[in-house]
């Protein structure tokens, strides 16, 4: 009960702060989002490596500089996000090469850190960008990512029985299908009458795809957090614990509504 209520007034706070944000400026809820990727990256980052020596550091310093172009990429700039991933490919690789004599660096190293700065900056740098053109589609991601993940908690706790998956044992099939049908159907009420331009069947399909999606992105960051026996990525928000623990879903939403909107 106390966790609960941990949870319910931290998101209160959380949602406080980005509609503030909002109201006020575009280019606030930018920077905010901003400092949520950057955030985001330490906390990945920090799961894996737990040493803070010259070594690590220099991949942090590396992985942040990446998070930030990546993250604005699309609104302070415009660049080919080929060109961002070369760079990030030659830079990480030169570095390999000048500290192969040291042994100081993989290329899982490499590996795991080009693959995080750009799953958060992309992500966050979509929303930044989405937000700015189409509020109404921001809010959307928003919207499918905690109903899910909020209802999946409610009704897990309520009457789930059967495991999902071994990567995150609290989770149950019942409430998972109950965080898919609220998604699904609040969002789409939401989509249908406030975004527009498509059909209920076509709607529907759309949220049904992101309400699972969302789940998936909890289960993917999950994995990551086992794998390096972690239960939370830190401690930063009370009843939740960091930042890819509440916008663990929100990253796999607004990629795979960017990924929607630009293929149809």
């Amino acid at each position: 009960m106390v966790c609960m209520k941990k949870r319910t007034i931290s998101a209160i706070i959380l949602i406080t702060i980005l509609i503030s944000s909002l109201i006020i400026s575009s280019k606030l809820f930018g920077l905010i989002m901003l400092i949520f990727s950057v955030l985001g990256f330490n906390e990945i980052f920090n799961v894996k490596y737990k040493n803070n020596n010259k070594k690590n550091k220099l991949l942090k310093i590396i992985g942040v500089i990446f998070v930030i172009i990546t993250t604005l990429n699309n609104n302070l700039y415009k660049i080919d996000i080929s060109i961002i991933l070369l760079l990030m490919l030659l830079t990480l690789g030169i570095i390999i090469v000048l500290c192969h004599n040291l042994h100081s660096y993989s290329i899982e190293d490499i590996s795991y850190v080009l693959a995080s700065s750009l799953l958060l900056g992309m992500s966050m740098g979509y929303l930044i960008e989405i937000f700015n053109t189409a509020i109404v589609k921001g809010i959307f991601i928003f919207i499918i990512a905690f109903i899910t993940d909020t209802y999946a908690y409610i009704g897990g706790s309520l009457i789930g029985r059967h495991k999902l998956t071994v990567i995150s044992p609290k989770k149950t099939i019942e409430g998972s299908l109950i965080g898919t049908l609220a998604g699904t159907l609040i969002g789409g009420v939401y989509y249908y009458n406030l975004v527009g331009g498509i059909g209920i069947i076509d709607v529907t399909l759309l949220c049904l795809f992101l309400t699972i999606l969302s789940e998936f992105g909890d289960l993917f960051f999950s994995c990551i957090k086992r794998q390096f026996d972690k239960k939370d990525y830190s401690n930063l928000i009370p009843g939740h614990g960091g930042i890819l623990d509440r916008f663990d879903s929100v990253i796999f939403v607004s990629l795979g509504l960017n990924l929607i909107l630009r293929l149809f």
